[in-house]
């Protein structure tokens, strides 16, 4: 779309951001303030997918896209996981905050589990060690007071009641 005979506003962008050294009036939140725009323009849009978020996010940086994401109304957002995730169920999208949050969720990379790292010899083994067999059980309450019994830490007081008691109790005639 061009304005007044003028160049496409696309075109416009990369020469102000060719051009950037000599407008040194332009300010680093001025560039965040359009990356914005642009940002909010983008979410409330058509034919977005998670990895196209991903990418964006990765471009402008977490947190000029979690500012617009969390600008996003209900039904902006709603829309948004909806497109995202069609099969979200409603509880998930219910709410402006909740669909922001089923979003980031959709949005959260596959994170390859990390290289376990031998000890010893202080490599990178070529696959984490899995645990195989029954989980080893947690500590029980048994174990909590033997160490209490052992006089190396005083119990805890108990809990005092709470020492407001209403308006009456502030009373003094």
């Amino acid at each position: 779309m061009s304005f007044a005979g003028g160049s496409p506003g696309l075109n416009a962008v990369q020469a102000l951001i060719e051009a950037q050294g000599a407008f040194p009036a332009i300010a680093d939140k001025d560039w965040a303030a359009a990356a914005s725009l642009i940002v909010k323009k983008l979410l409330t849009s058509a034919g977005q997918t998670a990895e196209s978020l991903i990418a964006l996010r990765k471009a402008v940086g977490t947190s000029i896209f979690d500012t617009q994401l969390k600008t996003l109304s209900h039904h902006q957002a709603k829309q948004l996981a909806r497109r995202l995730d069609k099969s979200a169920p409603d509880l998930e999208v219910s709410t402006a905050r909740a669909a922001i949050a089923h979003i980031l969720t959709l949005l959260v990379p596959a994170i390859p589990e990390p290289a376990a790292i031998d000890p010893v010899t202080d490599d990178i083994a070529a696959e984490p060690e899995t645990v195989t067999g029954p989980l080893p059980e947690p500590e029980t309450a048994e174990a909590e007071t033997a160490t209490a019994g052992d006089g190396d830490t005083p119990p805890s007081p108990p809990v005092a009641p709470n020492p407001y008691f209403g308006r009456k109790s502030f009373r003094t005639g």
